[in-house]
Parts: C-alpha cells; structure tokens; sequence
C-alpha cells in the first residue's frame, strides 16, 4: 500500500458544515448511511488486523532468532560448565593420586630411613659389643697381671719377713754363743776374733735387708706406675671407641649414599673416596646416554649434632682440587635458616630426605650444559652466556624453583582449584544476566501483543497477567 492509497482515519464525531447552509452544522456520523459507517468500520479493523499479523511475524521471527542464539549460548555455556567439571574431576583425580603417591613415598621413605638407622643402630651396637669385649678382656688381662704382682710382693715380703725373723734369730743366736764363748774362755783374741766375727756378721744381715727392702720398694713403685699407666690405657681405650661409634655411623650413612646414587643413577660412574684419604667422601661422574662425561658432582655426608660452617671450606676445597662443577653436603643437622635445602657460600647443602631429586635436577643441568656446549662450539660469546647463567643467581633460583614444587604442589593445587571456583561465579554471573535479560525482553513482548499471541517458553513460564484491552 503506498502513501496515496493509505486511507485517511476521521473521527465519526467530528462536526462537518451542512453544503446547504453554512450556520448549520451536524456530526459526521449523522451526514453517513449506516452502510458506509460499517463498511469502513470494518476496513480499519482488516487494516488493524493485517498491521499486527505483520508485527506479529517480525516479532515471532526476532525472537526465534534470539530464542536460537540465546540456545546456542545456553549450549556453550553448558559444555563450557562441563569441560570445567572434567577439569575439575581431572584436578581432583590428580590431586587424589599425588597425595596417595605422597604418602606412599612418604611411608616408603620413613621405612627406608628407620631401616637405614636401625642398620647404623645395629652396626654401632656390635661394634660398640666387640670394642667393649676387648677393653674388658684388656682390663682383665691388666687386672689379672695387678693381681699377679700384688701376689708376687706379698710373697716376697712375706719371704723378707721369714728371712728378717730368721736374721734375728741368728743375731740372737750369735750373742748367745757369743756370751757362752766369752764365759768358757778368758782368751782375748779369742774373743775379739768373736766380737769382730760376730759384728761382721751384723753387718752383713743388716746390708741385705736393707737391700731387699729397696728392692721391695722399687717393685712398689714400679706397681704403682703399671696402676696409673692400664687407668691410662682405659681412659683412651674408652675415648677412642666413643669416636670410633660416630666415625662408624658417618661411614654407613656414606655407604648408604653411595648406594643409592649407584641405583638411581646407574650409568653415572660413582667413585668413593677411600678411608683415610683426604678428599670428600662420593664423586659422582655424570655420564650421557652415548657415555660423553658431563661433569661431576663431589658428595660429602656429616653425621653430627651440631652444625659446623667449616664443613663448606673443606668441601670447597675439595671440588676445586676433583674439579667438580657442583659440590653438595648432605647432613642430619643443617644451618640456622636452612629448611630442607638450601644454596650457602656457593655450595647446596640438604638433608636426608630431599638429596634424590637435588641429584637429579643438578644432573640434568650437567647434561643440558654438555648440550649446549656441543650446540656452540665455535661461539665463545654464547659459552660465556651460559657460564654465566650457571654460575648467576637465576640458576640457582631456576633450581630452587623446581625442588619448591615438589613440596609445593598442594599449594598449587588449592590455587587452581580457587580459581576454577572464581572463573565458574563469573560463569554464572553472566549467565544469570543473560537469562534476566531474556526475560525482561519476553515480558515486554507479552505487555506489546499480549500473551496469548506469544509461545509459550517452558523454562521463561511468567504468572498470568490481565490481557490488555483489545480494539472495538
């Protein structure tokens, strides 16, 4: 229909002048036969009709239209919320599995190191046993001998006394024959011959009883030093098995290092230092798949109480002269500040029960330098590059970084998991605005062409409201 043909809405109230006589004037409905009134009465109500059939057709199509994207968007959002609880689920499924794995290692770890104790336990006890079996079988001997030259003595004082007693029972003797001899004779030579005779005779007994009693007090003393020197004895017999009980337990906690870096590391080759040398105590040859050597790593391992800084100088000196690339103590007792492992003076330091993957993650940046110095032959610039990341702070926090995920990883698991719940909120949130969105447009739709003309929306149902007037 074009502008000209669209019909012109006059209302049947409105007064018209009569052609006849101007002053008379009467409303249009009465100038019209009741026919013509009907007529356009009912062409304004097919036009009215036909008006809204059309707008209800725009409107049907517009909202199927966004009836459909807002399905499709429904759908997303549905499959989006579905692929976070797989993740979720995912998450949950790993982090169920990382913590039974902990615990197992965990538990395996605890054995291991009981074991591990209970076998130093064990060997200090026999070795404590034998070294305490041999200071007492020394004391006994020492005792024994004691006791020998104790008896010895008081054999011969005894034998001194019998001899002393029978002295002066001579002595006696002697006067008394002495006096008989000077009563039967009056012949003085005789008796100055006897006098002489008899104080020669005192003399004599006299010189060697002090000659055996010297001899008894020199025998005296000579016991006595033998007492101070087996006290002696003893007292270092005891002080050198108290060290011996701590250097035994170091040597098996070197043994047990040096075993499980064999078995971990089976193609590395592993060098004890032996006894008595001076030196660490494990040189670990890291060794390439192909059997390039990569470097080395000098091992040394303290089994004390109390920690002591020259542990690190001795350690150092160590790797410069084996010319290690890195040098790791590992001890039952770490420096104030230090919890598990930690970079001191240039040099790592751990405990008993982070030291694997310390070896690890250091052997792997051993073989990585090898890589790179094989890529780069020919490029100083890009050596000294890399010499200087090895030796710079970022790689030693590169590798504080991995050995703090492997403690770390629950943490990193709760953060995600918050995140996920955040980003699900936001989700929702947007949904929500969608969703109310939706549905204020419908209400105003029901409010334009009225409900009943509308379809029905199952998950939109809104209350029944009044229809809206209808036109005559």
């Amino acid at each position: 229909m074009t502008a000209d043909d669209e019909p012109i809405r006059i209302s049947l109230k409105q007064e018209v002048v009569c052609p006849e006589d101007s002053e008379h004037r009467f409303p249009l409905r009465e100038g019209l036969a009741e026919s013509t009134i009907h007529r356009m009465q009912h062409d304004w109500l097919q036009e009215q009709e036909r008006e809204l059939a059309r707008a209800r057709d725009q409107i049907g199509r517009e909202f199927s239209e966004r009836e459909k994207a807002l399905e499709q968007e429904l759908q997303r959002s549905a499959e989006e919320i579905t692929s976070w609880r797989n993740r979720e689920a995912t998450l949950l499924a790993e982090r169920a599995k990382f913590e039974k794995e902990k615990a197992e290692q965990a538990i395996k770890l605890a054995k291991q190191i009981e074991a591990e104790r209970e076998a130093i336990s064990q060997a200090a006890r026999t070795e404590e046993v034998q070294r305490a079996r041999v200071r007492e079988q020394i004391l006994k001997d020492q005792i024994d001998g004691q006791t020998q030259l104790v008896q010895e003595i008081r054999n011969q004082l005894t034998e001194k006394n019998a001899a002393e007693i029978n002295l002066k029972q001579s002595i006696e003797e002697l006067k008394l024959s002495h006096q008989e001899a000077l009563l039967k004779t009056s012949n003085d030579a005789r008796q100055a011959a006897a006098a002489e005779a008899l104080q020669k005779a005192e003399q004599e007994m006299k010189q060697r009883f002090d000659e055996e009693l010297e001899s008894l007090r020199l025998k005296q003393r000579e016991l006595e030093k033998q007492r101070d020197d087996a006290k002696q004895v003893a007292e270092e017999l005891r002080r050198r098995m108290t060290q011996g009980s701590q250097q035994t337990q170091g040597e098996v906690l070197e043994l047990i290092l040096e075993r499980e870096l064999a078995n971990r590391f089976g193609s590395d080759r592993i060098e004890p230092i032996s006894k008595g040398v001076f030196g660490a105590d494990v040189v670990q040859h890291v060794l390439s798949p192909d059997g390039r050597l990569c470097g080395s790593i000098t091992w040394e391992t303290k089994n004390a109480q109390n920690w002591n800084p020259r542990w690190l100088e001795k350690l150092r000196t160590d790797m410069i002269a084996i010319k290690s690339e890195f040098g790791v103590l590992v001890s039952t007792v770490l420096p104030t500040g230090v919890n598990h492992f930690g970079f001191v003076d240039g040099l790592w330091v751990c405990d008993l029960t982070v030291w694997p993957i310390l070896a690890s993650t250091l052997r792997q940046q051993l073989m990585a330098l090898t890589f790179a110095r094989l890529s780069a032959q020919g490029r100083d610039t890009k050596m000294e590059i890399l010499y200087r990341y090895l030796t710079g702070p970022e790689f030693r926090e590169r590798v504080n970084a991995i050995l703090r995920t492997f403690v770390g990883m629950k943490e990193q698991l709760e953060k995600e998991k918050r995140a996920l719940i955040k980003q699900w909120g936001a989700r929702e949130k947007q949904i929500e605005t969608v969703i109310d969105g939706l549905s204020g447009m419908y209400g105003d739709l029901q409010g334009i062409i009225g409900s009943a003309s509308l379809p029905e929306i199952s998950d939109l149902k809104l209350e029944d409201e009044d229809q809206a007037p209808r036109l005559l």
